[in-house]
């Protein structure tokens, strides 16, 4: 049995790369539908689009339950310089490359502790696909690469960056991704 502590785990995500790393507790977690709402804005113009995004990914509270039944999380930031915040297409660069890395570094604890059940959930909506399946209301058609968002799950990160000691920007021209890894040890 291969038993993993929360420590092991940001010395992993570090040593891959990230810029900050700090354990959390799930149960700690503060949701709220104000994300959600943020979601039915369509600002961002993917709600009804995807099955990693809102309405598709679920109610909050149900999505709340799957959360706080892990008992160790990992909160990680890639922070990334940029032309400025109006760079949409190096936001976009930084954004993908961010969940590439969680990805990769996913794939790699899975492998590396097999007894350890493990949740990531990326920055941003999915773009795995093309066209995805949900316009076509089909299933998921790559379930072991999409990443849902704590936005989407109604995770205050504000919150949790603030409980860890992190923050959301660094610098008029970076910007910070964050991502979240949640994991139990199996039996």
């Amino acid at each position: 049995m291969s038993y993993v502590n929360c420590e092991s785990i940001v010395t992993h995500i570090l040593n891959a790369g990230a810029t900050y790393a700090k354990c959390f507790s799930p149960n700690n977690l503060v949701f709220s539908n104000k994300f959600r709402n943020y979601c039915e804005e369509n600002l961002c113009g993917h709600y009804g689009t995807n099955w990693m995004c809102p309405p598709a990914v679920g109610p909050i509270d149900e999505l709340k339950e799957k959360v706080v039944r892990f008992e160790n999380g990992v909160v990680f930031q890639n922070v990334t310089e940029v032309r400025d915040m109006k760079d949409k297409e190096g936001l976009d660069r930084a954004r993908d490359s961010h969940n590439d890395f969680l990805r990769k570094i996913s794939k790699f604890l899975s492998e590396k502790y097999k007894d350890v059940d493990i949740f990531p959930m990326g920055a941003g909506h999915c773009e795995i696909c093309e066209r995805c399946a949900y316009l076509d209301k089909e299933k998921c058609r790559h379930p072991e690469m999409a990443l849902p968002s704590a936005e989407a799950y109604g995770i205050d990160l504000g919150e949790l960056l603030k409980s860890c000691g992190l923050k959301f920007s660094y610098s008029e021209n970076s910007v910070a991704y964050v991502s979240l890894i949640l994991f139990n040890n199996k039996g």
